[in-house]
């Protein structure tokens, strides 16, 4: 495992201790105030074949989850033949009803600038009492995300570095991003979404295979973190669990890239993400779409 040098260390906790939005005091959106309508426009034009990837994975019973956030749950509520439905109507009607009980952090998920604070305050310097209730967020929710279009990039961290998965703990350099770029002739702008593919994706769907990465897995180290915030890179994140590499560069820290990336930049992160399709089929660059439920 990597030790982050002394110059970046804990960085978060000092200097970089100011919350506020360069949008503005009242902002809630963070970098997401970076895709205009003449953003959208741009990104529309990158498709070149048409292929969609669904970028997140199939929920289930049973499904790999965080063991702390307790396992999903879904069950069919209503059945179509259940109350005598059928032959009540003369149309045969027939309904078919579920619920679900979840973390909402369960497999692919997105995380709003409500999810991690800094000492009492959420991104924008907002108190954690102005945000938080029992029965939500006040503010700082993802319903201020809104849609998201913009232009997408993919790294294949794993492939740059010759292998089919990272090994645990192996932070994402700066230096392999900017030569992954540059190979395959991308140039991020202000706006787009940028993910990292650790080969982690390929395991979900065996939960006792991808267990694992939540106590160890590869990803976005602090040094790359503020480097995405350079790029003004409006949503981050990888096939892991936590998207940032684990255990941190710095041991005595607990998500700093977390904390980081949403409470200090305004970066909304997706965790979790399916990734090893595009991987396979070599697709860096996209138009990228999200619509976070509210």
């Amino acid at each position: 495992m990597a030790k982050i040098n002394s110059e970046s260390e804990n960085k978060l906790y000092n200097t970089e201790s100011d919350l506020s939005s360069v949008f503005g005091q009242d902002d809630q959106r963070g970098n997401l105030n970076l895709i205009d309508n003449i953003k959208v426009i741009k990104s529309l034009k990158i498709p070149e074949t048409g292929k969609v990837y669904r970028m997140s994975h199939t929920i289930y019973n049973g499904m790999a989850d965080r063991p702390t956030h307790g396992p999903y749950f879904f069950d069919i509520m209503l059945r179509p033949y259940d109350n005598g439905f059928t032959e009540k109507y003369a149309n045969k009607y027939g309904p078919s009803l579920g619920r679900l009980e979840m973390c909402d952090h369960t497999g692919t998920h997105f995380d709003a600038l409500s999810h991690m604070a800094y000492d009492g305050k959420f991104f924008n310097n907002i108190p954690v009492n102005e945000v938080i209730t029992n029965t939500g967020y006040k503010k700082l929710g993802v319903e201020n995300a809104g849609p998201i279009i913009t232009g997408g990039i993919m790294v294949d961290a794993a492939a740059a570095s010759g292998t089919d998965i990272l090994e645990g703990g192996y932070p994402i350099t700066v230096k392999e991003v900017k030569n992954f770029l540059k190979d395959n002739s991308i140039t991020p702008e202000p706006g787009d979404a940028m993910f990292f593919h650790t080969g982690a994706s390929s395991m979900f769907s065996n939960p006792g295979k991808y267990d694992k990465f939540y106590d160890s897995s590869a990803g976005i180290g602090y040094d790359l973190a503020r480097y995405l915030n350079e790029l003004k890179i409006s949503v981050t994140g990888s096939d892991t669990p936590s998207s940032e590499v684990v255990p941190p560069e710095d041991g005595n820290t607990r998500l700093p890239v977390h904390q980081y990336l949403i409470a200090k930049a305004g970066i909304h992160i997706i965790d979790n993400l399916s990734l090893h399709r595009m991987a396979k089929d070599g697709a860096y660059r996209f138009l990228f779409v999200c619509s976070p439920i509210p």
